[in-house]
């Protein structure tokens, strides 16, 4: 039988990017949550070692109440975005992370600890400096797996309006396209782009009228939300 003591162990994180879109009604912009620390000083996302016996899921929740303030939802869990295990990603030590993006309304953010840092339309985080770690690395793969999900230029399955729910109900279709570009980073065609989301909400009706948006800039337009 091996001697499992025998071989090296190196320390687990759970990183989490954790990405949410600000103004998403009025001017939607693509933003992340990014933190000072301490030791090592710098900026980061946030994160944590998973305590002996502890799951990944469980450390996962623990950074998202101890250190960014939020928490957990049943509703809304965090994506695994795969692991980072390059051997000097950390010069303290041996570190794997298990780094996870998790997409929240921005009222959800309301009170989390960090800066809540916009996206540029290259998937950069504007105005940072390299974080520390591999944590751009992170950044990165967050964003690019956020950004397959809201693509629908090239598509013809699985295209969804506002799947990670950053938009509060009702919108109109102006607003979805906003948000989708927001996060996509380009502007969108839109006539195509009603076209693929209409089958996928329902109007808003009260006495059976369609209810349409009051106080918005330009005509009234039908109000949606999302099909049930």
């Amino acid at each position: 039988m091996a001697d499992l003591a025998s071989y090296p162990r190196p320390g687990v994180t759970v990183d989490l990017a954790v990405l949410t879109v600000t103004d998403p009604t009025e001017r939607p912009v693509l933003a992340m949550l990014v933190q000072d620390r301490r030791d090592p000083a710098g900026r980061a996302l946030p994160g944590g070692f998973i305590r002996e016996r502890w799951t990944v899921a469980q450390t996962a929740d623990d950074v998202l109440r101890r250190k960014v303030g939020v928490e957990p939802s049943e509703a809304i869990r965090p994506r695994l975005l795969r692991l980072f295990d390059d051997p000097d990603r950390d010069d303290r030590s041996w570190v794997i992370s298990a780094a996870h993006s998790l997409s929240l309304p921005e009222a959800d953010l309301a009170d989390a600890a960090g800066d809540l840092v916009p996206v540029s339309p290259a998937g950069t985080l504007v105005g940072e400096s390299p974080l520390l770690f591999d944590h751009d690395e992170i950044v990165a793969a967050a964003i690019a797996a956020l950004r397959e999900r809201y693509e629908i230029r090239y598509r013809y399955v699985d295209v969804h309006p506002d799947p990670d729910g950053f938009l509060p109900e009702p919108f109109t279709l102006h607003q979805l396209r906003k948000v989708h570009e927001a996060v996509v980073g380009t502007e969108l065609h839109k006539d195509n782009f009603n076209r693929r989301m209409r089958d996928q909400l329902v109007p808003l009706m009260r006495g059976g009228e369609v209810l349409l948006s009051d106080g918005l800039r330009g005509r009234p337009a039908t109000l949606y939300r999302k099909a049930r």
